[in-house]
């Protein structure tokens, strides 16, 4: 059975992957906004190396394999950094 004819009543399989690749994406968006509202608390990733400070940012999962390859006998510190939060 080819994927590209299977069809879920008038939707086929490729528009419905489109589909949640877009919802995806919205989700990806929303979760950036929510890290940058104010009222909200907010951090990111640093990754240093000899205290010089060479990525931050909030997908460490993806971003550490590449700047691994990139930087293979120096020792990587990983740490976060937040804004301030006022607690009431």
């Amino acid at each position: 059975m080819k994927t590209e004819s299977l069809t879920i009543g008038k939707i086929t399989l490729p528009q419905i992957a489109n589909r949640l690749q877009s919802l995806e994406e919205v989700v990806k968006l929303v979760n950036m906004r929510l890290q940058f509202q104010s009222t909200l608390p907010r951090f990111e990733f640093v990754i240093e190396i000899e205290g010089k400070s060479i990525w931050s940012g909030l997908d460490l999962p993806i971003a550490y394999p590449k700047i691994r390859q990139q930087y293979p006998d120096k020792e990587l510190e990983i740490s976060w950094r937040s804004s301030p939060v006022l607690w009431i």
